[in-house]
């Protein structure tokens, strides 16, 4: 009987010490993670501003290779390069368990997508306006909503996205080429979510194709979106 009432007068302060030790380990996983998390995040805005100045400085604007049809092929390769890189970095990201999982699981998509290398139609799900027999056509697209912090800030300019009309009706895997701060590209991106249209047409059924839209925003207010005469000239 000594025994035992020797062992539980020491087991409340022995399991004391266990839970807090425990609990202590916990946060200090946590920390990590979150450390790791806030690591990764700024490595990967440091990715998503090389895509943007790949979409700035498009085909268009470059010198070299000097046959045209081969700067293009060269550009296509480094965007795809960098749109890769960029998914490896959220996939990481992913491996954390991050509270908004669903999210980062869609911008991988999106990364796995635009970094697939230029290939025929015929192995494709997605296609540009070129190899469609109908293009997509919106349907009186809303204009974005001018933020408060916009407003105060005066800021204008233009928000250019790269996104997908899908098949079944749906704006899917949008990307920010061209974004702007004091929250309108986030501005932009809830607009175009809400786009209705009518989807391009190939080999007589609704198919899937690239766009880029043009969100302006001046004088205090946003602008209904608009298909730019040169998608990666800006």
């Amino acid at each position: 009987m000594r025994h035992a009432k020797v062992n539980s007068r020491f087991l409340l302060p022995v399991l004391v010490i266990s839970l807090t030790a425990s609990m202590f380990s916990d946060r200090q996983t946590a920390a990590a993670q979150q450390a790791t998390l806030d690591q990764l995040e700024a490595k990967l805005q440091q990715q998503y501003a090389t895509i943007e100045d790949r979409f700035a400085h498009g085909p268009a604007k470059m010198v070299y290779p000097p046959d045209p049809r081969e700067r293009i092929h060269r550009w296509q390769e480094d965007l795809a390069q960098s749109f890769a890189e960029a998914g490896k970095t959220i996939d990481e990201i992913l491996k954390l368990n991050p509270p908004d999982a669903e999210k980062w699981r869609e911008r991988s998509d999106t990364m796995w997508l635009y970094s697939q290398p230029s290939s025929p139609p015929s192995t494709r799900t997605v296609f540009g306006a070129g190899e469609v027999q109908k293009k997509a056509r919106l349907l009186d697209p809303p204009a974005a909503v001018y933020p408060d912090a916009a407003r105060l800030a005066k800021a204008k300019g233009e928000v250019r996205l790269r996104l997908v009309l899908a098949s079944d009706g749906a704006v899917k895997y949008i990307f920010p080429m061209k974004p702007l701060k004091h929250g309108l590209t986030e501005a932009a991106i809830q607009a175009a979510q809400k786009i209705k249209f009518e989807p391009a047409i190939r080999d007589g059924k609704p198919a899937s194709q690239f766009a880029t839209l043009s969100y302006e925003f001046k004088n205090g207010k946003g602008l209904p979106p608009y298909f730019p005469q040169h998608e990666f000239y800006f």
